[in-house]
């Protein structure tokens, strides 16, 4: 099969993939949020803040956090999206499947080291992070204001997460942690 091709089909499996705690929480497959959509404002939501942390003297690079945002999540077309219930109990299960669907994705994605550098937690990493923890809560959101308050769960549990991950921050480089922490305040959470 051609590279490009292959890229193309890993896509749209993407694409295709409706993360799972939507569904588990009533939004209809129909209306659920994707893995590619989630990645794609991750990604967005990462190289936005990254120039804002930036031009407040953190070195990052926001490129490189946006484009670990956009692949961080492609080993779900192998692995599948694992719901936050499972993941709480064997996170160790699913560092060690999603590294395995990496080796196997490097085969035709090269940048798919990315999705690697997400666990490794490199400033560029940490931003991805925290983009996709803002995306999420936004998109729960938005469900909510569709009236799927099962979905309210994930807007509470999405923004412990974004606290604790400006917590690792802090421990991590001080500086940009508080710079997080600033932007959390900033935007309502």
């Amino acid at each position: 099969m051609v590279r490009y091709k292959r890229i193309a089909e890993i896509a749209w499996s993407a694409s295709c993939l409706v993360r799972t705690g939507w569904m588990q929480r009533g939004v209809p497959p129909s209306m659920g949020e994707t893995v590619a959509i989630h990645s794609f404002s991750a990604s967005l939501i990462a190289y936005e803040m990254a120039l804002e942390l930036k031009e407040q003297g953190i070195e990052l690079d926001p490129e490189k956090a946006a484009l670990i945002a956009l692949y961080h999540d492609l080993p779900e077309v192998i692995v599948g999206d694992l719901p936050k219930w499972s993941t709480d109990r064997a996170n160790y299960v699913k560092e060690a499947l999603e590294k395995e669907a990496i080796g196997a994705l490097r085969k035709w994605m090269k940048g798919i080291d990315l999705a690697e550098e997400y666990m490794i937690k490199s400033k560029e990493a940490i931003v991805a992070k925290l983009a996709e923890i803002i995306s999420t809560y936004y998109q729960a959101e938005r469900y909510v204001k569709m009236g799927m308050t099962r979905v309210e769960e994930i807007m509470v549990t999405m923004r412990e997460s974004a606290w604790k991950a400006v917590a690792k921050a802090e421990k991590i480089d001080p500086k940009l942690g508080k710079a997080m922490r600033e932007i959390l305040i900033k935007e309502g959470l």
